[in-house]
């Protein structure tokens, strides 16, 4: 790439329907405490701010007939980094509510807070307030599939103004309906090529599509598909199997192995469903706990021949671009997502067994309080492992996990260069600017 050609960057793990979910949500990440949380919720829900929770049957009666104004969603706050260092009670919540159905949403994304009126429309049962589940939230009524597909479209546009033309979504609960969903909205945005991972418990819903094959929607695949036998009926997408990454649609990624909330021993079960359907997976490792389960699951049920030859790391191959190079019935590397608390010998073993690490530096720099208040100075140095990484001759690659950091490849640039905590983990600004660079 030449000095006078403008860069272009990849952000290989975020979530595209949820960046969409976000934006027309209501954004609480200013909240600092727990009562401009509340005030943030209830100017938007209508309710009167700081009012008492209701009192007797009438209070109850008419809060309740506030869910005719249809569901509220919340987003962006972080329990840890609230003045209280807790999540709001559902106490609080219906005072500001006024039976209102809400879902406030934590900045991760792997949890959220309902009221009374949200809980009771979800199944939860009386007082609970804290939802770790997925399959739950699933039941929160969705807009209008034009809407989801306008708002990604939406996200890939803002993706593209930061100069990213490729991109990674990362998302545990993708299936087929899913990548459909976005290939749609790649049609109306392509100026960004998108790949998604399928969650390796939802493989059968590909219906036998591979891994590295290209969902293309309708009307890309009516343009670019030859034969009338291969373009689909109206409102349905197709496989396009001689597509590639630049085709406009959107490349079917890695099986992702999300372990189900404390149950590690899922990992294993999950990597061995991906490996029969033929697809490598991306392990999501926050905790040196579950990375351990995630290299033990990979030991156990290692990749094809073929797979294994065409991951060993490699300490002078540039990090990242060789992703998005693959095509239909071609392996990749398997994947280990995030990596943010990890032992040296752990990262001996990702050495070993060729895997690629998709990090994410920012988080370092943004959650640098709660890492010191929660973490010994001894974890705090095994923390968001960077240079280690790069020492061993693991592929790398920098990444955000939109929403959760915004999609900004200077920012991660700067964390990964400067970052305070775990300094030996630094590397240099040019090393760490090849990193999120997306060579077709």
């Amino acid at each position: 790439m030449s000095a006078e050609t403008t860069p272009g960057y990849r952000d290989d793990h975020l979530h595209l329907l949820a960046c969409a979910a976000a934006r027309r949500s209501v954004d609480v990440q200013a909240a600092t405490s727990v009562r401009e949380l509340l005030d943030l919720i209830g100017h938007a829900a209508g309710g009167p701010l700081g009012s008492a929770p209701p009192q007797d049957r009438h209070d109850v009666a008419a809060r309740d007939r506030g869910e005719s104004r249809g569901w509220l969603r919340a987003w962006g706050y972080d329990d840890v980094l609230l003045a209280e260092r807790r999540h709001p009670t559902i106490v609080e919540l219906d005072a500001v509510t006024v039976g209102r159905p809400t879902v406030l949403h934590h900045i991760t994304g792997h949890v959220a807070v309902a009221n009374t009126a949200a809980g009771r429309a979800l199944g939860l049962g009386a007082g609970e307030v804290l939802i770790e589940r997925h399959d739950v939230l699933a039941g929160v009524p969705r807009p209008e599939r034009a809407e989801i597909v306008s708002g990604v479209a939406a996200v890939l546009g803002d993706l593209a103004a930061a100069g990213i033309i490729a991109c990674t979504d990362a998302t545990h609960t993708n299936d087929l309906d899913a990548l459909e969903l976005l290939a749609d909205a790649v049609a109306a945005a392509p100026a960004v090529s998108v790949t998604a991972m399928v969650g390796a418990d939802r493989l059968d819903s590909l219906g036998g599509l591979r891994f590295g094959e290209v969902v293309l929607s309708p009307e890309t695949a009516a343009d670019e598909v030859c034969g009338a036998s291969l373009v689909p009926p109206s409102g349905s997408s197709v496989l396009f199997a001689g597509a590639t990454a630049d085709d406009v649609g959107v490349r079917i990624g890695h099986a992702k192995v999300m372990p189900p909330h404390d149950d590690d021993s899922a990992i294993a079960d999950l990597v061995a469903e991906a490996r029969a359907h033929g697809f490598p997976v991306a392990i999501h490792a926050m905790d040196i706990d579950t990375l351990q389960a995630a290299l033990d699951a990979l030991e156990a049920h290692p990749p094809p021949p073929a797979e294994a030859d065409a991951s060993k790391p490699s300490a002078v191959e540039p990090a990242g671009p060789e992703l998005d190079r693959t095509g239909p019935g071609r392996t990749e590397s398997d994947r280990i997502e995030h990596c943010a608390l990890a032992l040296p010998e752990q990262l001996d073993r990702i050495a070993r067994l060729g895997l690629t690490v998709v990090t994410q530096p920012s988080f370092v720099t943004r959650r640098a309080q709660k890492y010191r208040e929660q973490l010994s100075p001894t974890e705090q140095a095994w923390l968001w492992p960077l240079a280690s990484l790069l020492r061993r001759g693991i592929r790398v690659t920098l990444s955000s996990d939109a929403p959760t950091v915004p999609s900004d490849p200077a920012e991660w640039m700067e964390a990964a260069a400067f970052r305070d905590l775990a300094p030996a983990e630094r590397i240099d600004p040019e090393r760490a600017r090849e990193l999120c660079l997306y060579d077709r």
